[in-house]
């Protein structure tokens, strides 16, 4: 990649660590609860785009803490649904 030739998967993982990173700053900053489906939500949506830009681009030790973070995302989005 040279200067700012962005693919699709580029984009789509652009946007994947724009909402982890946001997500993060989110409950950083008080603004959403650490507990709330929204975070996970979130947390989950930006980890599977990354994923979808690994499989375009692989990097193992990305995929490895995207699939990790996918799947602790989803973990909580399932004890938040049990906790209402």
């Amino acid at each position: 990649m040279t200067g700012l030739d962005l693919t699709g998967p580029d984009l789509i993982g652009i946007v994947g660590s724009v909402l982890v990173c946001g997500a993060y700053w989110a409950v950083s900053n008080g603004r959403v609860d650490p507990l709330g489906m929204r975070y996970h939500g979130v947390n989950a949506a930006g980890a599977g785009l990354l994923l979808v830009s690994l499989w375009f681009r692989p990097n193992l030790g990305a995929a490895i803490v995207e699939g990790l973070w996918f799947v602790i995302a989803m973990a909580s989005i399932l004890r938040a649904l049990r906790r209402r």
